[in-house]
């Protein structure tokens, strides 16, 4: 590991926390809370930006981020100075100034680090590399849409269209995610995928701050406060399996933000000012931003915490509606295009279903015992979370967000073990996927797993106490009751090799530490081409690779992103239609040339190997080595890069081109 690897993700922490610190500080909340919320309001902030430039121009740079931050405290001060008239100005814009930390404070933050410094270690055990990206389906978007902001500054979600849908009308992607990391690769000149790996880097970093400050604020003993966030480090199905298989990097993201916009909506609620309620409405439209399902899925945690709430406090029911209404109303308007395109995603992803995959109680089982698509359960940290259910009763302060996350092991269960029509309609927002429903359990099983190792400790104690001699031992319960959960954690941390790192480094290594999409031959090539490039767009195959000559080279590949060849016909336009399947009948057919001409085509570019292992060659680039138009430029071992010059006047086709409809057997070129 160098120094590299420690600044570009640092400088991504800057960069996600100090935008909305400023902003949750001008608006008067605690410091802690501030922190905790952060980088839910920079996100807010971003989404909100983009809205902006869905409508007038407006250029995206590390400045502009800045000047939104300026803008976005101004009116939060201002809606200070304007209401509640009945205190002196004074008295409404005052800062709450941090206190002097107390060692219980200091015993958080260093739960919180210990955690979020943990996963981020496996992590970047994991990539290998900082710089090593993850070849699944996925990243080859998350990747493009990177660059595709950062080079061009256009951060309307409308842009997203660019990579690999120029010829759709309706198509929606949020880009929120994307949007703060082109900023990170513009302050620190990193590469797309150093960029992509710090921000996953941080992921468990954002949930234990997040988790720490809700259950500070719900009054959870100070072991479990700080041991959660220790806790969540070592389980796979969230972070590691949401970002290593996908991977679902803005999803991700926005899971580890739910606690955080519980915590902020909690606070809120409690003086129902108008600056603090517009923080809540940059917070879920950072959720919409990020991913539509994460503001649903963080829907669900609210629905029980205001369930909760207020069958506690019925009086509190009416002054909450107001707040929730003027906030809801304000995060939709902040976030129209993630509105507008959460309903078109929405009908569209009834094609999208995965099947059962195995019986209700196989998949319980897994869940509980940590045990999804793994060779082994997790067997410490599901102990924990065993003892943790079991005395629950016990622990109030956990039922109303432990209600959120057992919606969620509810929804894991149904979409694995049932193919049933309505199980289908319910998770179709979620995209029918099991993993999606385990990230958002686990933000209910860490606090639980740390109320187990509590519960535990204060058996022990209690077993102690029994023994003859121990009236002799002067030690405050307190003290001693700390120095066992203490204990008991080292020993789970130890007995688990490290929270199970190995385990879960080896995860994430899967897809990061492979080259069977891209390997350092084909970025060779990409780089060559960029360097020899006269500008224009390369015809390219969307599952070998090439959709990566974006994010590595900054260059335009015609297909940005991966295509399943079943669903072509459906959802890809006539022109992308034409090239994939007749690409090859350049020397004859007028509208394959007609196409070239129109969108410029300069250079094709081919790869080898492909992003799943039944996928082969798009029928259109087969075959092409013998067209006069085709001239080749550049070779390495598995790739080769043809400039177009088209004859001037059709010839006769190659022969591929007259089998460019049949099934091509699985060649690769």
């Amino acid at each position: 590991m160098t120094l590299h690897d420690v600044l570009v993700p640092l400088a991504g922490l800057l960069v996600l926390t100090v935008p909305g610190l400023v902003v949750a500080v001008l608006a008067g909340l605690r410091p802690g809370t501030s922190v905790a919320v952060a980088p839910l309001l920079t996100y807010g902030m971003v989404t909100a930006t983009a809205t902006a430039a869905s409508y007038v121009p407006l250029p995206w740079e590390p400045w502009t981020l800045v000047l939104v931050t300026v803008v976005t405290g101004a009116v939060v001060v201002g809606l200070r100075a304007v209401t509640r008239r009945d205190l002196p100005l004074r008295r409404r814009v005052e800062l709450v100034r941090p206190s002097r930390p107390g060692w219980r404070d200091w015993v958080v933050v260093g739960g919180v680090l210990a955690g979020g410094g943990l996963a981020a270690a496996v992590f970047r055990v994991g990539f290998g590399g900082l710089d090593d990206l993850n070849q699944d389906w996925d990243a080859v978007f998350h990747g493009n849409a990177l660059r595709l902001i950062a080079d061009s500054g256009d951060i309307a979600p409308s842009a997203m269209a660019r990579i690999n849908d120029w010829e759709t009308t309706d198509f929606y992607y949020p880009n929120t995610y994307h949007a703060l990391g082109a900023t990170i690769r513009d302050l620190t000149g990193a590469s797309v995928f150093e960029v992509l790996n710090s921000q996953t880097m941080l992921v468990c970093l954002v949930a234990g701050m997040g988790l720490a400050g809700l259950l500070h604020r719900f009054g959870a003993p100070l072991a479990v406060t700080a041991v959660t966030p220790v806790l969540l480090a070592g389980f796979a199905p969230f972070p590691y399996d949401v970002l290593w298989r996908g991977p679902l990097l803005p999803y991700a993201i926005g899971v580890a933000l739910i606690p955080a916009f519980v915590l902020l909506l909690d606070a809120v609620l409690a003086d129902r000012r108008a600056a603090t309620t517009l923080l809540v409405a940059l917070g879920g439209a950072g959720l919409l931003g990020l991913h539509p399902s994460t503001a649903l899925s963080a829907a669900l945690f609210v629905v029980v915490y205001l369930v909760a709430r207020w069958w506690s406090a019925p009086s509190t029911l009416r002054g909450d509606l107001l707040v929730l209404l003027g906030g809801g109303a304000a995060a939709l308007l902040l976030a129209v295009p993630a509105v507008l395109g959460a309903v078109a995603t929405n009908e569209r992803a009834v094609d999208i279903d995965w099947p059962a995959v195995e019986s209700p109680g196989q998949a319980v089982g897994d869940l509980l015992f940590l045990n999804h698509s793994a060779p082994a359960p997790q067997y410490w940290l599901a102990a924990l979370v065993v003892v943790g259910l079991l005395t629950i009763t016990r622990a109030r302060w956990v039922w109303a967000w432990a209600g959120g996350a057992a919606i969620g092991f509810a929804l894991f269960v149904a979409s694995a073990a049932s193919d049933n029509e309505l199980v289908a309609d319910l998770t179709r927002p979620w995209w029918n996927d099991r993993w999606r429903f385990a990230a958002l359990a686990v933000l209910g099983m860490a606090p639980l797993a740390a109320h187990g190792l509590d519960a535990l400790a204060a058996g022990a104690l209690r077993a102690l106490r029994r023994l003859p001699g121990a009236g002799r031992v002067r030690l405050s319960p307190q003290v001693a009751g700390s120095a066992l959960v203490a204990a008991g954690l080292l020993l789970v941390v130890l007995a688990s090799n490290g929270l199970y790192a190995d385990r879960n480094a080896e995860r994430v290594a899967e897809n990061h530490q492979n080259d069977h999409t891209l390997d350092a031959d084909e970025i060779d090539a990409m780089q060559w081409l960029a360097d020899h490039s006269t500008g224009g767009t390369v015809m390219n195959d969307p599952n070998d690779g090439s959709a990566y000559l974006s994010a590595e080279a900054g260059l335009r590949p015609l297909f940005g992103h991966v295509v399943n060849p079943a669903f072509i016909s459906r959802e890809m336009g006539p022109t992308q239609q034409l090239l994939l399947s007749h690409f090859n009948c350049l020397d004859s057919d007028p509208e394959v040339r007609a196409a070239i001409d129109d969108l410029d085509i300069r250079y094709v570019f081919l790869g080898n190997g492909f992003m799943r292992d039944w996928m082969t060659r798009m029928p259109g680039l087969r075959g092409i080595d013998a067209s006069p138009s085709l001239r080749l430029v550049h070779r390495e071992p598995g790739v080769r890069v043809f400039e177009v010059d088209l004859t001037d006047t059709p010839t006769e086709p190659v022969a591929a081109c007259e089998t460019s409809s049949e099934d091509g057997g699985g060649q690769t070129g």
